[in-house]
């Protein structure tokens, strides 16, 4: 099992079952749109970025917030920059 299940069961048995899941989906969501569609030198690796927007959610971000906002921004860089202004930590 690698790290990041192992990861990802953890962190399911500490919040709870569905809560954890529709976080879990919209932190893929959110890394899809930024590490693969978009591209973003600062996403690099997409299992990172989930892993850091899993834990971004857990202290305080908007991650859902942040995801429809990034999807409006259809990688406009600056557009997305005011998102994770906008909805991410501060």
């Amino acid at each position: 099992m690698s790290a990041w299940v192992a990861v990802v069961f953890f962190l399911a048995g500490c919040t709870g079952g569905d809560n954890t899941a529709s976080a879990l989906q919209v932190c893929q969501d959110l890394c899809m749109e930024l590490a693969v569609e978009c591209g973003y030198a600062a996403y690099p690796n997409y299992d990172s970025c989930v892993q850091g927007c899993v834990y971004n959610r857990e202290v305080g971000a908007d991650v859902d917030g942040e995801l429809t906002c990034v999807l409006s921004a259809a990688c406009d860089t600056f557009a997305v920059v005011e998102c994770e202004h906008a909805y991410g930590l501060e």
